[in-house]
């Protein structure tokens, strides 16, 4: 049998060669003479399928990335022909039918899967080159042997996993497990497995063929969203309670301060028609000049209400003299200094991404009052083409910085989702004792007009 099978290999490698070279219908006709005389000889599906498992790893996966796709699915057709001779007979179809699983992917998953084959009795098995790859070895460094590939798996999944296979084995249940294992360098990197045993009339498995795919990116990015999606759902929440606590604010500020700005107003205005005695209709000059100061005082508390709502100056002299003017009011309110490098004339801001970065410079600095408990900041707008950097560092405390992009300030949240709206991105250096440093990097496409340089 052995001999049969190294010859059928062998005509079965130069015959898949000539296909991929001329995909000719005389291909077609090779490979079902093929099939029919393996099964004359006693050969089974799994024989059929460890042959072109060589095949697809001498031909197919050495072959340039491009061509790859097209090759594969060539050899699909071309083994699936091979096989006709065996669904056509009632013995063969029936195996075909146990053994649907055992091929599931194998052309299909050849040029990214690692393939292997194990005998649970003996507890051979075989590893493909790519396999092995996958685990960053070549095919001479990684045995094949199954502890090479189950003492990598990642002591956390060790459990999953053997449950997984033991349920299979015995029970027959799905096979299809993701775990961690780690490389030959130490990285640790995510697979799929999937496999599928064949079992004796006695109910004993005595194969059982798979493969694995690497799924790091897949699971790295479905943590990004998962993340992402969380940071959301709590700065939507928060940004809720915000709008009602500035609703209050307002509200009281309106009531507190207005209020009684214009009820002392309407008292100062009834002493103009009510004087101290009827002989005596025109008030004192002095009367006059505090109803003048009421009026000026309830302007400034107008004033004061609108800019933080929105910055008028935003709109009427642009994005830096507003910065200016929040920065002044900042060192005057908190006794902090804050030394400036604003490149005032290399980058004109659009209209519509003015208050974005107002927002995220003002954040930064009520950040500094808040928690940082700095006596100096530097605050930079300049530009670096192809971007503009926005940077804050303060002489603070600092903070441990753990990578998690601040998910538990919702100011650095709302940071973050301003900078990404503008196809950008906010960076944090910061250590305990060391200060705290916020850069914002943005691409100038975005917020730069478009009539300018």
């Amino acid at each position: 049998m052995t001999r049969e099978l190294g010859a059928l290999r062998a005509a079965y490698l130069s015959a898949l060669r000539d296909y991929l070279e001329h995909e000719s219908e005389a291909g077609f006709a090779q490979a079902y003479e093929l099939g029919r005389q393996a099964m004359i000889d006693g050969m089974g599906l799994l024989d059929m399928s460890a042959v072109h498992r060589t095949a697809l790893d001498t031909l197919v996966l050495p072959s340039p990335p491009a061509d790859q796709p097209r090759l594969l699915e060539a050899s699909s057709a071309f083994f699936n022909e091979l096989l006709a001779p065996f669904e056509l007979s009632i013995e063969g179809y029936r195996a075909a039918l146990a053994a649907s699983e055992e091929r599931f992917q194998l052309a299909v998953s050849g040029a990214m899967a690692g393939l292997w084959d194990w005998n649970p009795q003996t507890d051979e098995i075989y590893f493909s080159p790519h396999f092995k790859r996958i685990m960053g070895y070549e095919d001479s460094e990684l045995p094949n042997e199954r502890e090479a590939h189950f003492g990598a798996i990642d002591a956390r999944d060790v459990e999953h996993v053997t449950r997984s296979l033991t349920s299979h084995l015995e029970h027959r249940g799905v096979y299809d497990v993701e775990y961690r294992i780690r490389t030959k360098v130490g990285e640790t990197r995510w697979v799929q497995s999937r496999g599928q045993a064949l079992w004796n009339d006695a109910g004993v498995p005595y194969r059982m063929v798979g493969w694995i795919l690497d799924i790091t990116d897949r699971k790295r990015n479905d943590e990004a969203l998962r993340t992402s999606r969380e940071e959301m759902r709590r700065l939507s929440a928060h940004v809720q309670h915000v709008r009602e606590e500035e609703k209050a604010r307002i509200a009281r500020e309106l009531h507190d301060d207005l209020g009684q700005q214009l009820t002392a107003l309407k008292m100062a205005a009834s002493m103009m028609e009510y004087g101290p005695s009827a002989g005596k209709p025109r008030p004192p000059q002095e009367a006059l000049r505090g109803i003048y100061e009421m009026i000026d005082e309830l302007v400034r508390s107008v004033r004061h209400i609108a800019a933080d709502l929105h910055p008028v100056m935003l709109d009427d002299l642009g994005l830096i003299p507003a910065v200016e003017n929040l920065v002044d009011e900042f060192s005057a309110r908190y006794r902090i200094q804050v030394v400036r490098r604003i490149e005032a004339d290399t980058i004109a801001f659009k209209r519509e991404c003015r208050i974005d970065v107002f927002r995220m410079v003002q954040e930064a600095l009520t950040n500094v009052a808040r928690h940082s408990g700095a006596s100096e900041v530097r605050l930079e707008i300049a530009r670096e083409d192809p971007h503009c950097i926005v940077r804050v560092v303060d002489n603070g405390r600092g903070a441990v910085h753990d990578g998690s992009k601040g998910r538990h300030s919702f100011g650095l949240l709302g940071m973050r989702e301003r900078a990404a709206l503008l196809g950008g991105e906010i960076q944090i250096i910061t250590q305990p004792g060391a200060g705290f440093a916020l850069t914002a990097i943005l691409p100038l496409a975005s917020i730069e007009a478009s009539n300018v340089r």
